[in-house]
């Protein structure tokens, strides 16, 4: 695994790396992101800084968390505006546990 930016926390970084793998051209801005806020009912989607409003952002990047949700990567304007992590199960996914399958760790995702 390339180092992960130390301007991002590791959940972010961590499922970033996977989502845009080398030659990715949206890669080039993942050191220069910074988290701005993330959700409150404790998923911790993760909204970059920078981001207007994300109204016109498209989904750039998506993984499948096993059969409890996925994560989907969204840019405004070819920018990367926001990290979310969908849940279809009860307690929520959040981004730790999205880095943690993807990375192949053993965990709750089935």
């Amino acid at each position: 695994m390339t180092l992960l930016p130390a301007s991002l926390p590791a959940d972010v970084a961590r499922v970033l790396h996977v989502l845009l793998p080398e030659g990715h051209p949206l890669r080039a801005q993942v050191p220069d992101l910074r988290v701005e806020s993330r959700c409150r009912c404790g998923c911790s989607t993760a909204l970059f800084a920078g981001v207007a409003d994300g109204a016109r952002s498209e989904v750039v990047a998506e993984a499948a968390i096993g059969s409890d949700g996925e994560i989907l990567l969204f840019a405004e304007d070819g920018r990367l505006s926001w990290l979310e992590v969908c849940s279809w199960s009860d307690p929520k996914l959040t981004l730790a546990d999205a880095a943690r399958f993807l990375d192949g760790e053993p965990g709750r995702p089935r």
